[in-house]
């Protein structure tokens, strides 16, 4: 990327999405937590989806 390149988030506001087993969401926020891109608190709570044993957070 250009050094000049210097995006307005709030202009830009993007909208992540975990969906899998419980497991596999829980440890991929805490991942995304430890690089320090998203704070636990931030993740809406599990919800199931059309898929028995699969949750979905935003």
């Amino acid at each position: 990327m250009s050094a000049e390149f210097n995006p307005n988030l709030k202009k830009y506001p993007v909208e992540h999405t975990l969906k899998g087993s419980r497991k596999a969401v829980t440890y991929s926020m805490h991942t995304l937590y430890v690089f320090g891109y998203a704070e636990i608190c931030e993740w809406s709570p599990l919800e199931p989806t059309e898929v028995p044993g699969e949750g979905a957070i935003r």
